[in-house]
């Protein structure tokens, strides 16, 4: 993933309009997303000026060769202090939700520091075409993977060896690693949103909910599918065929512009209609990208609006305690007038 030049420069505008110096981040997710180098260890700094430096320890330097930007050694928050200081940057803005409290509070002790919660979010919820690229490569990957291992699940399998057979065929497909621990939920245990895979055996007449992604060259998917094993109940199967309509709200009324709340309420009011609200138990989507859960939050209480090219989550459930759960979970990427399903697998 490319040195994302441009963001910079809107980030510098932002740090200069709050009346702050610099923007200082030790978050390496947030790292990854303004420089394109992914280390478990890093620091960086966005100065007014559109200066942006780059920290990292002993171990990664001889990974930074070429890059377009300015790399210093980490030595600990002394030598970053004094390297604040030598540039004249006395006001520091930092989001707060992602800096220890013991670095927030020696930054304070040195320091006019600022916290700004989401610093960053209005930024990373709208997707370049390389990340909208990379993001429906992740989606392709865990597609394929699925298909090529859906056989296996059967009565007899247990939850967990269904997982591991996934994981496999996941890595096997090029995927860095899961983009979360993946759920496989069965019978009344998927009634149960994130059920913790267990060595429960898959029975003939259950549903299984596979709620799952990858990630890779550092951005994720996320994907649920709801399958039947054998001949399921009525109850479950015009259940599905809610949820799966309910989806269909809720992707048809993403559009750029939109009130997050509004999209909820639309699939949350079929629900409803339908007597099943009271069993539908989470908010109805998120944002994707370089974490799992990014903004937006498409709830009741989100009062977030929808950006052109962020990519979302719609996966609205009714679950049903001592019956079973169907969860269904698409990546769609929003645009002016409307959106796209990224994710196809099919439903």
């Amino acid at each position: 993933m490319p040195f994302k030049k441009e963001i910079i420069y809107s980030v510098a505008e932002k740090v200069s309009s709050l009346g702050g110096d610099v923007f200082l981040s030790f978050d390496p997710k947030e790292c990854f997303y303004l420089s394109g180098l992914n280390f478990s260890f890093s620091v960086c700094f966005v100065e007014k000026g559109g200066r942006f430096s780059f920290m990292t320890d002993a171990r990664y330097l001889g990974r930074t060769e070429g890059v377009d930007f300015e790399v210093l050694k980490w030595e600990g928050l002394e030598n970053l202090f004094d390297v604040l200081k030598g540039r004249g940057l006395s006001s520091i803005i930092v989001d707060g939700s992602k800096c220890k409290f013991s670095t927030f509070s020696r930054l304070s002790g040195n320091f006019s520091v600022t916290s700004c919660e989401g610093f960053l979010d209005e930024f990373r919820q709208v997707k370049t075409e390389e990340e909208i690229s990379v993001i429906s490569e992740a989606v392709s990957i865990a597609e394929v993977s699925l298909r090529r291992v859906l056989h296996l699940l059967k009565p007899g399998i247990t939850e967990k060896q269904f997982r591991a057979e996934l994981i496999k065929e996941m890595l096997s497909n090029g995927a860095d690693g899961e983009a979360f621990p993946t759920i496989v939920a069965s019978g009344k245990k998927s009634a149960i949103p994130h059920w913790q895979t267990s060595d429960k055996e898959i029975a003939d007449g259950e549903c299984v909910i596979v709620d799952f992604g990858v990630s890779y060259r550092g951005y994720v998917s996320d994907i649920t599918r709801t399958f039947f094993i054998g001949k399921p109940s009525k109850e479950l199967i015009d259940i599905y065929d809610m949820v799966l309509e309910a989806q269909r709200i809720g992707i048809s009324s993403l559009s750029s512009g939109k009130a997050a709340f509004e999209v909820d309420l639309s699939v949350r009011n079929y629900l409803k209609s339908k007597g099943y609200g009271d069993y539908f138990l989470h908010s109805t989507g998120h944002g994707i990208g370089i974490e799992v859960h990014e903004k937006p939050t498409i709830s009741a209480k989100s009062k977030e609006i929808l950006m052109n090219r962020s990519v979302v989550t719609v996966e609205p459930g009714i679950y049903i305690p001592e019956l079973g759960g169907v969860r269904i979970e698409d990546d769609c990427l929003v645009v002016e007038d409307g959106s796209f399903t990224i994710s196809n697998f099919e439903k």
